[in-house]
């Protein structure tokens, strides 16, 4: 574990980008983050989709 080769650690950006929705299409990251505001908790501003609970999401 000590010894390795550092240019294999390393990945081009395009390798690491998903191509396509993934397995659930409809899933949006940010629909699913973010934080509340003073006065609103999350889900309650303007254009907000309510927060899903991710472990709802799990098999």
């Amino acid at each position: 574990m000590g010894e390795f080769k550092r240019q294999d650690l390393v990945y081009e950006k395009e390798d690491l980008l998903i191509s396509g929705p993934g397995k659930y299409p409809d899933y949006n990251f940010y629909h699913k983050t973010g934080m509340a505001v003073a006065g609103k908790a999350k889900g309650e501003a303007d254009n907000e989709a309510k927060p899903i609970d991710v472990k709802s999401l799990l098999p």
